[in-house]
């Protein structure tokens, strides 16, 4: 079976990582990685993985009718059984040219909860009623395409990120006495990295010893850098840049903590509880499914400042062995639900369809 799978870009960010992940798995199916435009760390991820990737550098704006032309003759000229699009403009191109093209089986995803204008949504109601299946990555993502994006219930299927389980090397803690935050995020208006910052400002005002860690990069890195001076505390923040692995970051953290306003699936929420490190998250997207809050992690409420830094001081005073317990917890319900065999699984049961 020829599968390709279809993306917007191929560089880094939650999209790319989950299709690195799916790239390590070796079957007798011919997996295809397509990006609508650039490629990059993702795209070499991908082919060190053994995997064909073609990066096609076509427009991506939405609607795109020379995009759309070239990527029919495309799936004309491979003949793949199988078409899964991943990302709203990759959706809307991949699954109208799979269509004209006569693809045996087209599968969508949508990968968050979208802010899409009323046309928008009738607008992708549409495009979907041309896939075979719709993918959603969490409860709330599937709740939307079903209210918002009218998609039959039947045609919609559920199917959690994948987590790759490395093995995992020890990593000294600072013995600094400072109390080490970290968020593994894309720098970017929907990742709230700014309610973090505004956050360890009021724990510096609080003669709270914190270092805060923000690995990724983005569109809003120099605005970010920009407001951590602003509020004073660029001494207690740094910005790593986007590094390939994260694993090293994350394991010297005495907590995780994602702030976004809205999520599908969160791969740097699972890697970190997956690290066995305390987690923090706002309540989006697959987070409730994942966390039992002062359970297995804890969840806070949206862009809500005052609850964040309340619920990280009551972290902090609740010292190391209870925390340790409770990202314990976390990492097992990780390994027991988010495997990467489990989510092929998934995939290969709905392309056998």
């Amino acid at each position: 079976m020829k599968i390709v799978r279809l993306t917007t870009f191929l560089d880094f960010g939650g999209i790319e990582k989950r299709l690195i992940n799916i790239s390590t798995h070796h079957d007798k199916n011919e997996w295809l990685f397509c990006a609508l435009n650039h490629g990059g760390n993702a795209e070499v991820a991908i082919k060190n993985n053994g995997k064909r990737v073609v990066c096609f550098n076509y427009s991506y704006k939405i609607p795109s009718f020379i995009t759309l032309y070239k990527l029919i003759l495309f799936f004309r000229k491979e003949k793949p059984e199988v078409v899964h699009t991943s990302g709203a403009e990759a959706n809307f191109h991949g699954i109208l040219a799979a269509k004209l093209a006569r693809v045996p089986l087209i599968v969508g995803e949508e990968v968050g909860i979208p802010n899409q204008s009323k046309i928008v949504k009738i607008i992708f109601a549409l495009i979907y009623y041309f896939a075979d299946f719709i993918v959603g990555n969490s409860n709330q993502v599937i709740n939307y395409l079903i209210t918002e994006n009218k998609v039959s219930k039947y045609k919609v299927k559920k199917i959690p990120n994948p987590v790759i389980f490395p093995v995992l090397h020890h990593v000294n803690k600072s013995d600094d006495n400072q109390f080490h935050i970290i968020s593994v995020s894309r720098l970017e208006k929907i990742k709230n990295i700014e309610s973090m910052l505004r956050v360890v400002c009021m724990l510096k005002e609080l003669d709270i010893n914190i270092f805060f860690s923000i690995v990724g990069e983005g569109k809003d890195a120099n605005k970010l850098k920009k407001l951590a001076i602003e509020l004073k505390i660029d001494n207690h923040v740094k910005f790593h840049g986007f590094q390939d692995d994260p694993y090293p970051f994350l394991l010297s953290a005495d907590l995780y903590v994602l702030t976004s306003f809205t999520e599908g699936f969160s791969n740097s929420l699972a890697e970190a509880m997956y690290c066995g490190i305390p987690s923090l998250t706002t309540r989006v997207g697959s987070a409730e499914e994942m966390i039992i809050d002062n359970e297995n992690g804890w969840i806070v409420n949206v862009n809500d400042d005052k609850d964040l830094c309340a619920k990280i001081l009551h972290i902090i005073k609740m010292g190391n062995v209870k925390r340790t317990a409770i990202a314990e917890r976390g990492k097992a319900t990780i390994i027991k639900n988010y495997s990467l065999q489990n989510h092929i699984n998934l995939l290969m049961k709905l392309y056998n369809k």
